[in-house]
Parts: C-alpha cells; sequence; structure tokens
C-alpha cells in the first residue's frame, strides 16, 4: 500500500479541468478538495457546477467565497492606462474600458474619498481619487499598466466590508443543500468574521479562513482560535505587504499556525510557470518544497488547474515533491538523490526504488575469472529469464528458484517471505547434465545459440522433482496436450537454485522494440504519465483489441497505455514479431495517440491464472499502475474457466497493480459498433482464429472484425514473401 500523504493538494476547477476526464484523473491521484472559486463563477452556475463535480468524482467540494474584497467589473478588453490619465470608476454595471469601468461591490464607494489610493491587480496601476460621490470617482493614473476583468484590487485606506456578499451568501446556502462541507472564507479579517460564517454554515462544516490583508495578520492569533484551517493567499497579501517581506511573513503565520495546531494551506504562484509550460521552473520546485518545510500542511492548486494547459501534469509535479518531501523526514543518502524516475509510478514488486540489474563491472573478479568456472548450455527460454532477472523485470527475484521458492510459490501463489509470486523461474535439466555441481559452486550459463556466457550461477540448491506432482499444481494439469506442460514435462527432473550475476546479452539480433524497466519509467517520466496501463499481447490487433485498448485508460483514468507484445517463443500458427509489431504501430497512429509501443522479450507459459497475475507484476516493474486482463487471458484450449483470473486477484488482494477487466467484445450491427458483453446475443464474434484462417486464405478480414489498414497492411507483407505465421 502507498504511505500516506503528509501534505494536502486542494485543486481549483475552472475551464481548463471542469469535466469528466480530468476530474477523474484528478480524483484518481487522490486531490483531497476541489476548490470552486465563487469571484470567478457567477451565481447561476454555482449549482451546476456543483454537480458537475459530485457526478464525476467523490472528492469534497470547497466554496471559495469573495469575501470583503474589491474587484474590476468585466472590462471590453483589456485596457492599457497611462500617467497622468484620468479614468472614472463607477458602480454602475458597464463593459469597461481605459477611460471608465466598475468596481465592485458597490458599497465600496462609501469608502472612496479624495486623496485615497486604489491599486488594481499585479500590473502596479495605481490610481488616485480626486472627487467621489456614493456612485463613481474620478481618478488620476499615478501609475499606469493594463487592467483587465475581474481583477483584485486594494485600496488605501482600506475599506471596512462585510465579510460575505449577498452572493456569497447565496452560494453557501445553495453548496449546503448539496452537502457542501467545506467554506473558504476570503480576506477574513477578524476572529468576527469567521463566526459570521460560522452561524452561516453550522458546527459540522470545515472553515477555512484566507489570509490575505494586513488586518487578517494582525488578526492572526485571534482568527486561529475560531478557524479550522487557514490558507495564506500570498497573491492578495502581496498587494499590501512588500514582495521582499511575504517569504518572511509566510513562515511566521505557518509557525503560529503550527504552534496553535491548525492546518495551514498556501496558495499563489505555486507553479504558475505550468499555466503554459509543462515543466516547472527550478525556483517553483524550491518554493514548494521550502513551504513544506516550513511546515506547510497544504498546497493549493489555482490559475494553474483552473485555467492551465496541464492540469493534471501539474498535480503530479505538487504529489511527486510531496512524496520525496515525505521520504526526506527518513533521511536521503546523496545517492538517493541521483536515482531518475518518477516517484509516483509503483515501486518494483517487493523493492523500495527502481529496479537495479544483477550484473557484474568489467573489472569485477567474477567476471574475470568466470572461465575458470563449470558451466552448462541453456535454451532460449532460460536466457530469457536470465536476461528479466537481470533487468528486473521479474522483481524481487535475484535468481531461479530454490526447492523452498519453489513450493511455496506452487502452494501458496507467494515467496517464502510472503511477497506474492505466482510464477515459477526454474532452470531445469536433465540428471545427468547437472551431476557434477553441488552447491557452493559458481556456474557458467552459456546461451546455447551463440556458445557466449551470458550469466553466473552462484549455486545454492540443488534439487530434483516430480514432474506430474508439480505440473498439476503449477498449471493445473499434467495433460501434455497443454503446450506449457508438454515444454515442462520434456526438460528433466533436476533443478538449479541460486541468485545470478548478468554477463550481458547474447550477440544475437534484438528487436529494437526492446526496453528495460528503467528505460520505460524514465520514457514515462518524460511523458509525463503517472498512471499507465498495461496491455499484454502475443496476436495481431482486431477490433476486440482495439476496442479495449480504446476504453482501457479512460475506465482507469490513466495517462497513457503501454502496450506490450510478447516476442519471444511461440506455439505454430502464431503471428511472428514482425507481423504483431507493425500492425500495432499502425493501429497506433489511426486511434491510440497516448501510447507506448515495446516488445516483452518473454515465452508464454499458457498457464492461466497464474500467468496472468505473473504478466501483471512484470509490468508493475516496468513502471505500469493497471493491466488489462481479457476473459481468456494467457490461457490456452479451454483448460482454464473464464472467471479463474478475476478469482486469483481477488484472492491475493493489493498487489501494487490494479487489474482492468474486461468481458468479450462483439461487433453489434445495431450500435454500428464493438460492445462488450459477457454473452454474445445478436452481436458478431470478433474471433483471432477466424482473422487468423481468413490470412492464411489470403482474404482481407471484414472492417468490423480488424480495421482494413491493418488487414491490407498484412496481406501485402504476405504477398511479399514475409512470414505471417510461425511454422
Amino acid at each position: 500500500m502507498p504511505a500516506r500523504r503528509i501534505v494536502s493538494v486542494l485543486c481549483t476547477l475552472g475551464p481548463s479541468s471542469l469535466n469528466r476526464g480530468t476530474i477523474e484523473r484528478l480524483q484518481s491521484r487522490g486531490v483531497d478538495l476541489f476548490r470552486i472559486n465563487l469571484s470567478h463563477t457567477p451565481l447561476e452556475r454555482v449549482a451546476e457546477t456543483i454537480r458537475t463535480i459530485q457526478s464525476f468524482s467523490n472528492v469534497p467540494v470547497c466554496l471559495d467565497t469573495e469575501g470583503a474584497q474589491v474587484r474590476t467589473g468585466t472590462m471590453a478588453a483589456d485596457a492599457e492606462v497611462h500617467d497622468r490619465q484620468h479614468v472614472v470608476l463607477t458602480a454602475e454595471t458597464i463593459a469597461g474600458n481605459a477611460s471608465r469601468f466598475t468596481l465592485t461591490p458597490p458599497r465600496v464607494f462609501e469608502n472612496l474619498k479624495p486623496n485615497t489610493l486604489i491599486g488594481v491587480d499585479f500590473d502596479g496601476v495605481v490610481l488616485l481619487v480626486l472627487q467621489a460621490n456614493a456612485n463613481g470617482v474620478d481618478t488620476v493614473v499615478l501609475n499606469g499598466g493594463r487592467i483587465g476583468s475581474n481583477k483584485a484590487v486594494t485600496v488605501d485606506p482600506a475599506p471596512v466590508l462585510p465579510p460575505l456578499s449577498a452572493k456569497d451568501v447565496q452560494a453557501v446556502k445553495i453548496g449546503l443543500e448539496y452537502g457542501v462541507r467545506h467554506f473558504a472564507l476570503s480576506f477574513a479579517n477578524s476572529a468576527d468574521d469567521v463566526k459570521q460564517l460560522r452561524e452561516l454554515v453550522g458546527p459540522d462544516s470545515t472553515i477555512i479562513s484566507k489570509i490575505e490583508s494586513k488586518r487578517g495578520v494582525r488578526n492572526i492569533d485571534a482568527i486561529l482560535t475560531e478557524t479550522d484551517e487557514i490558507l495564506i493567499d500570498r497573491g492578495d497579501l502581496s498587494r499590501e505587504v512588500p514582495l521582499e517581506n511575504l517569504p518572511f511573513l509566510q513562515k511566521a503565520i505557518i509557525r503560529k499556525a503550527n504552534i496553535a495546531k491548525v492546518p495551514v494551506n498556501v496558495a499563489t504562484n505555486l507553479l504558475e510557470s505550468m499555466i503554459v509550460n509543462r515543466k516547472p521552473t527550478r525556483a517553483e520546485l524550491n518554493d514548494i518544497v521550502n513551504t513544506m518545510l516550513d511546515g506547510a500542511n497544504g498546497l493549493v492548486l489555482a490559475a494553474e488547474t483552473a485555467i492551465g494547459s496541464h492540469p493534471v501534469r501539474t498535480v503530479d509535479i505538487v504529489l511527486g515533491l510531496i512524496e520525496r518531501y515525505r521520504r526526506s523526514l527518513e533521511g536521503f543518502r546523496i545517492a538517493d538523490l541521483l536515482d531518475g524516475g518518477s516517484v509516483l509510478l509503483p515501486s518494483p514488486h517487493g523493492e523500495p526504488s527502481t529496479p537495479s540489474p544483477v550484473a557484474l563491472s568489467q573489472d569485477s573478479a567474477a567476471r574475470r575469472h568466470s572461465s575458470r568456472y563449470p558451466s552448462i548450455e541453456i535454451d532460449l527460454e532460460t536466457a530469457m529469464d536470465v536476461e528479466q532477472i537481470a533487468h528486473g523485470v521479474y522483481s524481487p527475484l535475484r535468481g531461479f528458484m530454490t526447492r523452498d521458492e519453489l513450493e511455496s510459490v506452487l502452494n501458496r501463489h507467494r515467496l517464502p517471505d510472503g511477497q506474492v509470486w505466482t510464477m515459477p523461474i526454474v532452470l531445469q535439466g536433465k540428471s545427468q547434465e547437472f551431476a557434477a555441481f553441488q552447491p557452493g559452486q559458481s556456474i557458467r550459463l552459456i546461451d546455447q545459440r551463440t556458445g557466449e556466457s551470458t550469466a553466473i550461477l552462484h549455486l545454492e540448491d540443488k534439487y530434483e522433482i516430480e514432474l506430474e506432482n508439480v505440473a498439476k499444481r503449477w498449471f493445473g494439469t499434467a495433460d501434455r496436450a497443454h503446450p506449457g506442460v508438454a515444454r515442462f514435462m520434456s526438460k528433466g527432473v533436476t533443478l538449479l537454485g541460486g541468485p545470478i550475476e548478468y554477463l550481458g546479452p547474447a550477440s544475437v539480433a534484438r528487436s529494437p522494440y526492446q526496453l528495460t524497466p528503467q528505460q520505460t519509467r524514465m520514457v514515462f517520466d518524460i511523458k509525463g504519465w503517472t498512471k499507465i496501463v498495461a496491455f499484454h499481447t502475443r496476436n495481431v490487433p482486431h477490433r476486440g483489441h482495439e476496442h479495449v485498448i480504446a476504453n482501457a485508460c479512460e475506465r482507469a483514468s490513466a495517462d497513457g497505455i503501454f502496450i506490450h507484445p510478447v516476442i519471444g517463443p511461440k506455439k505454430a500458427g502464431d503471428f511472428t514479431q514482425q507481423a504483431v509489431m507493425g500492425a500495432y504501430e499502425r493501429l497506433i497512429s489511426a486511434r491510440v495517440p497516448n501510447a507506448l509501443l515495446a516488445a516483452f522479450s518473454t515465452y508464454s507459459r499458457y498457464c492461466g491464472p497464474r500467468e496472468a497475475v505473473f504478466t501483471a507484476l512484470c509490468r508493475k516493474n516496468f513502471g505500469c499502475t493497471h493491466f488489462v486482463l481479457g476473459r481468456d487471458h494467457t490461457g490456452v484450449g479451454g483448460f482454464y474457466t473464464a472467471n479463474q483470473n478475476r478469482d486469483l486477484f481477488e484472492e491475493l488482494g493489493d498487489i501494487g497493480i490494479t487489474p482492468v477487466f474486461f468481458d468479450s467484445v462483439h461487433f453489434s450491427d445495431e450500435a454500428d459498433d464493438t460492445i462488450e458483453s459477457a454473452t454474445l446475443g445478436d452481436g458478431r464474434a470478433i474471433s483471432g482464429t477466424a482473422v487468423r484462417d481468413l490470412l492464411v486464405q489470403g482474404q482481407a478480414v471484414p472492417d468490423w472484425c480488424m480495421r482494413s489498414d491493418i488487414s491490407n497492411w498484412l496481406l501485402e507483407m504476405q504477398g511479399s514473401g514475409q512470414p505471417l505465421f510461425i511454422d
């Protein structure tokens, strides 16, 4: 289970994020609170906005009031004013321009007197009141700049305004009707302001008092006695306090809140650059980390997620910093800080950090003396196992299984230390082949394809097994008609167990698509993916596969899909590696832009539910968070029932990667589309066997069954003399 997050994330929703896809993805990240900014939400849209959020998420909603603040009205367009220009400010609702615009609320004009200074937003516009009445004032520009719609305004001397506007009161009542129980009080200037909101929302609501004025800072001690939480709004506060003082003021307020044991949140400009850019600045990262080190309990994203181009990516950056901060409290070594990769991806199975290859350095004594060790030849499948062990694909395994490990996996689906593991990974041979070996020896493993040494096995255990007994527990059958059983039963009764040291791959042609877990994690990090669905396959994609791939990300609220076909030895009649990879390239180009295609250099054991869990754990080690499972994943020949995969996942519980189950996919003539259903009904079956039969005969596959550009490409490939199938 992931560690509990120690700093909360409050996320403002707006035009960029107020939609189902983004809300569901933000919820899947564990965002703690969705904020609605009433300063930018018309009263008539408050109920609709709450309903939208609640229909797609169970994350609590927070209404952030307008409060005792002054803002510009609507501008016809951003206006620019110049020094010594005269500007009229009015209480009337108009489309403003550079010579005349609205201030709200209207009662602010009761406080505007000659010689009052008015500052507009962050651009440094300063106006001096020359003449005033209850409906408007004449001003002169002391410092020019741009003025936009609904921008915050500061008045000196500060006016005394009620803590809640009429709109706030109505919006809060609407929120209460919809079950909203979190309310942020903007410009909380006194404890009495907090009490007034408390009377409206009741004792069972959470009030977050926003400290964003000098008065609020001066009254912070009293506010802390009445509020549930505070929020330091650095934006509005910086209009009243010199920017250079703000970092020190933030530290002082956080310290006071910590002493009072009142949670304190910090907002404004946390990741402002990411409104446009995919990556933050170094200064922003330092600011957030130092804010947490100061003692902040929550971080608030505003424009970054409300109007920014990368709302989910922005949240991921914050969550990654929070996780690194949590780990830092346990103590970092400098070496830890040199490792790359996202901390939001799942840790390798059974490991605290990214998998490290079990490799020997070039000057290792074992490598230098390896030629002196006795040796055995290993077949292609075993050589693949060596490579995957070495690269951490089979983490936490560091070698071939001993008797205790094998028995534990066969009987309990777990290693002896209790970690879930379902697949026997064994070095198996004939008794006479292994007769000379004894525990304590080091043995060179030689790839029979090239005669090259690929690893050194440090032998810890040598043991014999009863083949039929093991087969029944491993495959659920000892029937040699099962291809996995047939392979296992042909290899001998003696097994060697122990850790390996990797000498490197044999000098044979490798698929350029092969990526290690370190490489996929690096690519996921560069892409900004933290929720990734893995798709395991050994066939070319038909419309059923296409349906699953296209829907998997939405179902898992994921950022992308990792399409990972098996390219190792297959049974006769299976599609070749070239056919499978080329077909998926075309599918990705046509329909699945958020996909990474890579080859999985392993082989099918065809052992049903055991292999389903095993292939999921391997993808966890590659950095994936979810794994697609169809009704007959890794099964063969009717040896396993449709529900066995789901049953084993439920029995094992949380394994650190979430299964995404799909029923059978059929084509519906009525819907003119693929549909998912446990029964065929009136639909047309989409069959991999039928696809294969048509292609063998040189016939095009109907478009309802396979995308025509893929079918045509496969026929062209076959027509050019390239094999589509394994002989």
